[in-house]
């Protein structure tokens, strides 16, 4: 026997295994049709067949390579009650009709991962097979008829797994791992290798080779459903992953975006002031010099001359206003940026650093038709606040903006409300701030998710889906404080802010 297994090669043994693994899986099937359908008749003949399928198939491993292995140690695994199972779309590529399923099954994948799984197969039988029990275990199944037919099915759409046979003519499973392996686009597919071949050298290749993980044939329907649940549920878990490290990276540039922003508006409001204090004090001269005695004297006696100097007198006294109001917006638009560069605690009044917000906001309120309220009649208890008034001053502005731009369509404009008010607790107490307007609303399948990273319903008006995300970040992490939200569609939306007086360092 020791000779004969010598001048045997490899693929003999692949050749006689393959068809006795179909019949022990048919076998399988038909018995779990048999059972779903009341057949128990049919039951025990089933069985005879399958048992002497499983015994030829030990001979052949006896003859080839001198006695068991893992495979042969999984195919002894009792066979398992049937499964309840549907066929939505059936039969996959490739393949022949099955004999029909029992009348009392039925898809349940509600308990388990469900995905598209290819499978790679040369025999059409396995396909058949394999694919039976996948559309059983609640995913839907394709089929490829070689490594070339697999490469480009996997090219041309998206799975979720891949279920690839070693054994196959021209390219063969290795090399078909190989190339899913070497392009960027595909190598995040999980790879599961399956094959009649039970040595350790084979699989150790197949891992190193990048696949995520092996199964013997003939394939143990318990084995078979936990390794593709478990590989499509590490693929789910590593594609999350990937999204929430790039949604991170988007939100993280667009802070950052803010910061250089905010950086550069307080140096421009640094330069901004130097002229505007010269003209401050060239007003204050010439108001001086025109209020003298002497000068009015100048004028007194002609009527004419008289008016001119009470027009340069009013005219000194509109650039002495607006001199001041200027410099005020300057001084505004420099505080708030530097403390949105800083990340200091400071002690400010809550409804003072509203106020300058709304000053902020107020060219932009007047061009959108938006009439802005304040309203701190709330406030019971102490109006300082010890935070960081850089990060409150972001989270309100981005909600005004949120208002112009979504609340009130066609530019039609409308009213504003902040409300400010407090609580007192033990420990501090808490500051309560909630914006509202009286606009469109905002759909109650989309409450859920309006502070979601990139969930927006204003991509086409040049929504990014980061301003509420933001916003929550910024109230929970900096804050520590809490975001909600209420509305009806066509009644508005009311956002209230709730955060402690004194923030933890």
């Amino acid at each position: 026997m020791t000779d004969v297994r010598r001048r045997t090669p490899a693929v003999s043994r692949h050749d006689l295994m393959t068809p006795l693994h179909q019949i022990i899986g048919y076998g399988e099937l038909l018995a779990e049709d048999a059972a779903g359908a009341g057949q128990a008749s049919l039951l025990a003949d089933l069985a005879r067949i399958t048992e002497a399928a499983r015994q030829a198939r030990e001979m052949v491993e006896v003859l080839f390579d001198g006695g068991g292995d893992a495979g042969a140690e999984l195919a002894r695994t009792p066979v398992p009650s049937a499964e309840p199972t549907a066929t939505p779309g059936w039969p996959p590529r490739h393949s022949r009709p099955l004999p029909p399923l029992a009348p009392g099954e039925r898809a349940d994948p509600a308990d388990r991962p469900s995905g598209r799984v290819l499978v790679v197969d040369d025999s059409e039988e396995n396909r058949q097979m394999l694919c039976r029990r996948l559309e059983r275990q609640g995913h839907r199944a394709e089929a490829a008829a070689s490594g070339a037919e697999c490469l480009d099915r996997l090219r041309g759409g998206a799975f979720d797994l891949v279920l690839l046979d070693v054994m196959m003519p021209e390219l063969d499973g290795y090399a078909v791992l190989g190339e899913i392996k070497a392009d960027p686009r595909l190598r995040p597919i999980p790879v599961v290798m399956i094959s009649a071949q039970s040595d350790l050298d084979g699989v150790v290749r197949c891992i190193e080779l990048g696949a995520e993980d092996y199964l013997p044939k003939p394939f143990n329907p318990t084995l078979l459903k936990a390794r593709v649940n478990a590989s499509l549920e590490k693929h789910r878990l590593r594609e999350q992953e990937q999204a929430h490290r790039e949604q991170t990276l988007r939100a993280e540039a667009t802070l950052e975006r803010h910061r250089s922003l905010a950086q550069m508006v307080a140096g421009v409001a640094h330069e901004i002031n130097t002229p505007l204090g010269i003209a401050s004090t060239a007003q204050s001269i010439i108001e001086q010099r025109l209020s003298s005695p002497e000068v009015r004297s100048l004028f007194g006696g002609n009527p004419q001359l008289a008016a001119t100097f009470e027009d340069v007198l009013e005219a000194v006294t509109l650039l002495k206003g607006n001199v001041l109001r200027a410099h005020r917006l300057v001084e505004t638009f420099k505080k708030i940026s530097v403390s949105q560069i800083t990340e200091n605690q400071e002690v400010v009044s809550l409804p003072a650093l509203v106020g300058d917000c709304v000053d902020l906001f107020r060219i932009t309120a007047r061009q959108a038709g938006l009439a802005v309220l304040v309203d701190a009649s709330g406030l019971r208890g102490d109006p300082l606040w010890q935070g960081y008034p850089g990060c409150f001053t972001q989270v309100l502005m981005n909600l005004l903006q949120n208002i112009e731009r979504y609340a009130y369509p066609g530019g039609a404009g409308g009213p504003v409300e902040i409300l400010i008010a407090d609580q007192e607790a033990e420990g501090g107490g808490e500051f309560r701030v909630a914006v509202r307007d009286h606009g469109a609303g905002i759909a109650p399948g989309d409450l859920a998710h309006v502070f979601e990273p990139f969930f927006t319903t204003g991509r086409s008006i040049g929504g990014t889906g980061l301003g509420l995300a933001i916003v929550s970040n910024i109230v929970t992490s900096m804050l520590k404080g809490r975001i909600t939200v209420r509305s009806e569609p066509g009644k508005g939306a009311d956002f209230t802010l709730s955060f402690p007086k004194r923030s933890a360092d």
